[in-house]
């Protein structure tokens, strides 16, 4: 089979050839660089894949996304098209907990501001952290990875409470925490953490009406989805201190991530606006450029905010996890060439 891989590093792509000896592998640094003719493909969560994309790859049996969030993909699409799609459910609870705790830390001790700070001596105001000892932290969602964040939070002694869809209450009582509503949950923590993933329900959940139901000053951290939160409401927030601090591993648009992000905003930034003043054109392509311009001048009032403390998507970025996502995604394949071998098999027989 023609098996392409999307958005891989150099160091993975040994381990995939191996694995699928016998097999036409390729990799690509971008979705529209797929060649039509691919038969399997892997991707990650930066890309969309939807009805256009099974449209000009019409050879395109299984899509296998290298995370545990699919909120990319058209489910409705594939099924229309009797494309396969997978996933690795289960590869990485410990790391993004993990992960999670370094980010509370960034925010708590002003680590943004310490690193800025140099060497300079003595102590100041600016720099002076808050303990994590005794706070209330919020988990919403308590799935695998929320279930983590709130045993690593009993190490610092502080106190969970958690919201969840679907309560275990056997879970609650096996790690001393209490399920409480979304909105007492908001009005009774120190430290929001999200850990929900990205649907039609969720996303905005954190929005202008329920970050007013906040405590004030109150720390969100999102190692989910960008879109969990309202970029707006939690800009607004921050600037009227309703929300103390930020920690933030995902974005919507996850470019200004990128290490010379001042640059690459600029230039997007000059490209959007060319686009949106140029007489003539496609007005619903114009309107789309609006809505870009726009989302990319907020994530950089974001990320240029002080009190917000920021990684590039790296939450699941552990040896550790890597090498489950990448088996996990390796026996996905597999175990989909095994199942098209038998059905052939069955049909010539």
């Amino acid at each position: 089979m023609k098996i392409v891989f999307v958005e891989t590093e150099d160091d993975e792509q040994p381990f995939f050839v191996d694995s699928l000896d016998g097999h036409q592998v390729s990799f690509v640094d971008t979705l529209e660089e797929v060649p039509d003719d691919a038969e399997v493909v892997s991707v990650f969560v930066n890309s969309r894949v939807d009805n256009a994309f099974f449209r000009g790859h019409p050879g395109v049996k299984l899509v296998t996304t290298r995370s545990s969030s699919t909120d990319h993909f058209d489910f409705a699409a594939a099924k229309k098209r009797g494309v396969k799609l997978a996933s690795v459910p289960d590869y990485g609870a410990a790391t993004v907990a993990e992960h999670t705790f370094a980010l509370i830390l960034g925010v708590v001790r002003k680590l943004r501001d310490c690193l800025a700070s140099g060497r300079s001596k003595g102590s100041s105001e600016r720099l002076r952290g808050i303990e994590l000892h005794g706070k209330t932290i919020g988990v919403v969602g308590a799935g695998r990875v929320g279930l983590q964040v709130i045993r690593i939070a009993h190490g610092f002694a502080m106190k969970p409470v958690a919201y969840d869809m679907n309560p275990r209450p056997p879970m609650a009582e096996m790690l001393e925490f209490d399920y409480v509503t979304l909105d007492r949950l908001l009005k009774i923590s120190d430290i929001i953490t999200l850990h929900v993933p990205l649907s039609a329900k969720t996303r905005h959940m954190l929005n202008a009406r329920r970050l007013a139901k906040c405590k004030r000053g109150v720390i969100l951290i999102n190692t989910a989805r960008g879109a969990l939160i309202d970029i707006e409401a939690l800009i607004d927030g921050l600037e009227s201190g309703q929300v103390g601090g930020v920690g933030l591993d995902v974005l919507e648009d996850e470019k200004a991530f990128n290490a010379d992000s001042a640059k690459l905003l600029g230039a997007q930034i000059v490209q959007r606006i060319q686009a949106v003043s140029t007489p003539g054109g496609d007005p619903e392509r114009r309107e789309e450029r609006l809505r870009e311009l726009q989302g990319l001048m907020r994530n950089r009032r974001l990320l240029a905010h002080p009190n917000v403390f920021f990684t590039p998507h790296v939450g699941f970025n552990s040896v550790e996890a890597i090498e489950r996502i990448n088996i996990g995604t390796v026996e996905n394949i597999r175990n989909f060439i095994a199942g098209t071998a038998r059905r052939r098999g069955r049909t010539k027989s």
